[in-house]
């Protein structure tokens, strides 16, 4: 799930989940929104919107070509932007927000398809139902079970550098950009 690193009452990097179609950026902290612009209503605030292309999920931030919105430090003069993995977004008054698409690894029903499945570890058919972790860098599906844990079993992924300790946590934070 897309997310928002937002500073906290503390000044600290903490993770705001986008578990909603709209936010509002213009709150201290990012606000979700449930109602959409009526006829003749200006655009007052920076929104942050989820739009739908096939399976995938894209965010597109919309404000006001003159509030003084920037991405990766570019002005946004059109007033819309597609927004990517890490991009800054810089409100006026020196708020900021990184806008991240990773995910962290956890253990899910593999939900089966139209193809037939093979965990890249121990290279058996990973069944519908079947307890397993579908890894955030690559997207293969391992087996997470009692007796094949093949996504734990070593310290990275069968087919990429992702660790694979599940309280990991986040492998980009914002701190690597101050």
């Amino acid at each position: 799930m897309a997310h928002l690193w937002v500073r906290d009452e503390t000044e600290s990097w903490a993770v705001l989940p986008l578990e909603h179609d709209a936010f509002s950026l213009n709150a201290e902290s990012p606000q979700p929104i449930a109602r959409r612009l009526g006829d003749g209503e200006a655009l007052t605030e920076a929104l942050l919107i989820r739009t739908d292309s096939g399976q995938a999920n894209s965010w597109v931030l919309i404000a006001n070509a003159t509030a003084g919105v920037s991405v990766n430090g570019t002005p946004l003069a059109a007033g819309i932007r597609v927004v990517s993995d890490r991009d800054q977004i810089r409100m006026p008054g020196a708020r900021e927000f990184y806008f991240s698409t990773e995910t962290l690894a956890h253990i899910d029903e593999f939900p089966g398809g139209e193809q037939t499945i093979f965990c890249p570890r121990c290279k058996q058919e990973v069944e519908k139902g079947t307890s397993a972790v579908k890894c955030p860098a690559c997207g293969v599906w391992h087996h997470e079970t009692d007796d094949l844990n093949c996504w734990t079993y070593a310290e990275v992924c069968a087919l990429c550098a992702q660790p694979t300790d599940m309280s990991s946590g986040f492998r980009w934070t914002p701190e690597e950009e101050d």
